[in-house]
């Protein structure tokens, strides 16, 4: 068995999160029972959905997550992070999500990135714990060795729209999972590291999350866009032995948030298994493909400049 690179687990992780991301758009809102009806088994990137996508069209998840890989291929900052969150949300997005839209809203008026989520998270009373920071997290875990700068920019680019510390502790957590497994470590191991990275803000509904049995099945996982939610079917995936296309088939076919749940599970399964995972057939009707395998080299070359030791927060 040929062992993978970093460089392969990163541009799998990018192709698998694009991957699933444009296969789940076709069905997303649909009831499990709805798809069986209109698709049978849905298996191809075919556009379509809720808001007419094109055949391999990034929706927001692709956007945003291509939007922080931007960042960092440009040298980090975040206001760089801002900056290019703008760009998208001034091209005035067919599909985004209630946080992401309040906070862009703050911060195209002037506020600080930080400042923009946190008055948007207050605003939302108990409502602002979504997937919309998880989704587009996973450029961290890839251009980040050292666990203490990952867990430190994960939260911080999470909170220019979901500070929810649910949100927040997901993103710390996710990205020090994707960041194991570009090292090469095996699922249970990373999930380890995951776990470690959480440990310290002792949230239980994040650890419960973290701890989802490899024995659960698929239809006790709710595909919901709530963060906790997204982060135990992106875990009950990774500890499966099946195959990425197998696995992100079955999730998306559970309908509800299928695009944004596919596009996490898609960047852990991706960075465990490498760019070849991603079925040929998908690859090539991405739109981002092209870019997405540029942005994987910068990321990889970030990567390798990144010290282990801890380092200051720049």
């Amino acid at each position: 068995m040929t062992t993978l690179t970093a460089a392969h687990r990163i541009h799998g992780a990018l192709l698998g999160l694009a991957a699933g991301d444009a296969l789940g758009a076709t069905l997303e809102f649909q009831t499990p029972d709805e798809i069986r009806r209109r698709h049978g088994v849905h298996t191809e990137i075919i556009g379509g959905g809720p808001f007419g996508w094109r055949p391999g069209q990034g929706t927001d998840d692709t956007d945003l997550t291509v939007a922080v890989a931007r960042a960092y291929a440009g040298g980090y900052r975040l206001t760089a992070v801002a900056e290019h969150f703008l760009r998208w949300y001034h091209g005035r997005p067919r599909d985004i999500g209630g946080m992401t839209a309040a906070s862009l809203r703050l911060l195209a008026d002037g506020a600080e990135p930080l400042a923009a989520g946190a008055a948007a998270t207050a605003a939302a009373q108990g409502g602002g714990a979504g997937n919309g920071s998880l989704m587009r997290a996973l450029p961290t875990g890839l251009a980040r060795a050292e666990p203490g700068r990952c867990a430190r920019e994960a939260a911080e680019i999470s909170a220019v729209t979901h500070a929810d510390p649910r949100c927040v502790h997901a993103c710390v957590a996710y990205t020090a999972i994707v960041s194991a497994l570009v090292d090469g470590a095996p699922p249970a191991a990373a999930l380890r590291t995951g776990r470690d990275a959480a440990t310290p803000v002792r949230d239980d509904e994040i650890a419960a999350a973290l701890a989802t049995p490899e024995a659960t099945p698929l239809t006790d996982l709710p595909t919901t866009g709530y963060v906790v939610h997204s982060l135990a079917v992106a875990v009950w995936a990774l500890q499966q032995p099946a195959s990425l296309e197998e696995l992100l088939i079955g999730v998306v076919n559970r309908g509800d948030d299928a695009d944004t749940t596919g596009a996490i599970v898609g960047g852990l399964l991706g960075a465990r298994d490498g760019a070849g995972a991603v079925p040929e057939r998908w690859a090539r009707r991405l739109e981002y493909a092209p870019e997405i395998a540029d942005l994987a080299a910068a990321l990889h070359s970030v990567r390798g400049q990144d010290p282990r030791a801890d380092s200051p927060r720049t």
